[in-house]
């Protein structure tokens, strides 16, 4: 499917606020609400838009500390490993990587004490023979799709 330069200003639109109703996209666009609706039909239809958001504020929900952590691990192990991760709602995403990590995942908690709960805990899991631990400061600049 091609996207043009229109669709590229729906989406935009819709991932700042999925939420927006199409009339507003349109009469920001400049073009019908009729035009936004067949054409966001058509990106959900073809997979360009897979599903619609709801970005968290994980600070309000009372957890502060995000953390990256980097995972080597057996390679016979790797699909249980990730299936096991995959199943834990504190891991946000998990990246299978080259470099230093076989695996990295996204944590985000409640604080410290959490945190080494879950390294000493959730991630004692055969197969995984080594992990580090970095902390990050502060955002920058965050996925527009995720807000993580």
């Amino acid at each position: 499917m091609r996207v043009d330069k229109l669709d590229l200003r729906i989406l935009r639109s819709l991932s700042r606020d999925g939420r927006k109703p199409y009339k507003t996209i349109a009469k920001d666009l400049d073009v019908s609400d009729a035009t936004i609706r067949k054409r966001v039909d058509r990106m959900k239809r073809d997979g360009v838009i897979r599903q619609f958001h709801v970005l968290v504020n994980y600070e309000r929900m009372g957890q502060f500390v995000k953390a990256f952590i980097g995972l080597k691990v057996n390679p016979s192990r790797l699909q249980d490993i990730v299936s096991e991760l995959q199943n834990n709602p504190d891991v946000q995403v998990i990246y299978r990587t080259t470099g230093s990590w076989d695996i990295l995942i996204e944590v985000i908690l409640k604080d410290m004490k959490e945190l080494n709960w879950f390294l000493e805990k959730q991630l004692n899991i055969e197969g995984v023979s080594e992990t580090e631990v970095n902390l990050t400061i502060e955002a920058y600049k965050r996925c527009p799709c995720t807000n993580l």
